[in-house]
């Protein structure tokens, strides 16, 4: 926890104490489940100064820097470097991208050796993926895996590897995505790496590859020790995302019930952590795919929880989805004019999304064909398969294409019923 010594230290215990009441923090808040109450009275009083992870540990929960802290207290190198490189370790967990850089960038400074960069480079390569900067990222995670040994690092290997995985997923090379996450879980199982959380997460990952090459009960299968090791371990969000996993796999196989199933309890998870961006991912699955069950109701009352959700925290894309989802809830409840105003409202919205933005054109289309408005209809449906085709989303283009088939043989149409009803056996082939 920390090194009692016998001379007060200079300004430490002064600046926690003040950033802990600048946060209007008891001493019981700031110790947290890490520390004691006992041991931050005694840092403040300056009776102990703290070791560098406990100092790591008061500093994220002030929302300071180490320098606020330290001031002009000396401190070794190699204590500055583990406590930029935890600091950076824990900006990473929160998602704190900005952070992560600086601390890292302050790290690098201390000329860290080799097995040091490689893990500050990983962390590095986490935050350039997060902006979607696919080269960068390929590029740190070389360097760092040239940089150390899998007899002696194979931890640190196993966690490059996992983000090359997760960053050749990002890019839709899913073959390339399974085999690096394949060398990652590999590793760890030959090295015998304890490391139940990271295990987990490449689980995750490699079972979310597996499904997008419909190799469904493989997929099934390692999402299910994904979940194993997640909830042995208390890492509710990959857990969380193992429900999440398993409720696709099983809507892909046609098991809608075990799917609504799973999506609950993805959604009771990312809700209890309060991941707002998956929580919303999940309310919209939720929803479509209970429309798609026939629980119209249900499906309503999950939409209308999405869109209340997403206008809260100001993402008017994930709202402008949930209106599409009531826009067909409106349809199904027959209520064409509802749907069409609402759908033709959303579609405005999600321009630039090429999927969600078919997806509104497809309630579009299906509502002017409900109000005889043929011609409209048509345009709607034709700019949906295009979309989708520029986009390379063959199953929802397909899925598009045979509804439309069905709306134009049930016109009379059975020519251009039958063309794209061949459409989408094409696509699905």
């Amino acid at each position: 926890m920390g090194t009692i010594v016998t001379a007060q230290t200079p300004g430490l215990g002064e600046r926690v104490r003040a950033a802990r009441r600048e946060r209007a923090m008891s001493q019981a808040q700031l110790a947290g489940d890490e520390l004691t109450k006992g041991f931050i009275s005694q840092v403040e009083s300056g009776l102990v100064r703290p070791s560098v992870r406990s100092l790591q540990i008061i500093a994220t929960r002030l929302g300071k820097s180490l320098d606020y802290f330290l001031g002009d207290v000396p401190l070794a190198t190699e204590k500055r470097l583990a406590f930029h490189r935890l600091a950076g370790e824990a900006a990473a967990e929160r998602r704190n991208w900005a952070v992560v850089r600086s601390e890292v960038e302050a790290a690098l400074e201390c000329a860290p050796e080799k097995r040091g960069r490689a893990s500050l480079l990983r962390l590095l390569a986490q935050a350039e993926l997060a902006d979607g900067h696919h080269e960068v990222v390929f590029d740190r995670l070389a360097e760092g895996l040239s940089l150390i040994d899998v007899g002696h690092d194979a931890a640190e290997v196993a966690h490059l590897l996992y983000l090359r995985g997760v960053a050749y997923g990002q890019l839709n090379q899913v073959l390339a995505a399974s085999e690096a996450l394949e060398q990652a879980r590999d590793t760890m199982e030959r090295h015998e790496v304890n490391d139940p959380r990271l295990r987990a997460r490449i689980l995750v990952a490699l079972g979310t590859a597996y499904r997008r090459l419909n190799r469904t009960a493989k997929a099934m299968q390692t999402y299910a020790s994904a979940l194993d090791l997640a909830s042995a371990s208390q890492e509710l969000r990959v857990a969380a995302q193992g429900y999440m996993g398993v409720a696709v796999s099983l809507y892909d196989a046609g098991e809608l019930d075990a799917a609504i199933n799973n999506y609950r309890r993805a959604l009771e998870l990312f809700t209890r952590i309060e991941d707002r961006t998956f929580e919303l991912s999940v309310m919209q699955s939720l929803a479509s795919v209970s429309l798609e069950h026939g629980e119209v109701d249900a499906a309503r009352e999950v939409a209308e929880r999405c869109l209340a959700l997403a206008r809260t925290a100001g993402d008017a894309r994930t709202a402008a989805i949930a209106e599409v989802i009531l826009a067909r809830v409106s349809l199904e409840a027959g209520d064409a004019e509802g749907a069409l105003a609402t759908a033709k409202r959303s579609e405005k919205a999600l321009e630039g999304d090429d999927r969600q933005r078919a997806d509104a054109l497809r309630v579009i289309g299906a509502a002017h064909d409900t109000l005889g408005a043929h011609a409209a209809s048509d345009r709607a449906y034709r700019k949906a398969i295009e979309l989708l085709a520029e986009a390379s989303n063959a199953p929802d283009r397909a899925a598009v294409a045979a509804e439309y088939a069905k709306r134009l043989r049930a016109r009379g149409d059975v020519e251009s019923a039958f063309h794209y009803l061949e459409m989408a056996r094409g696509v699905n082939r």
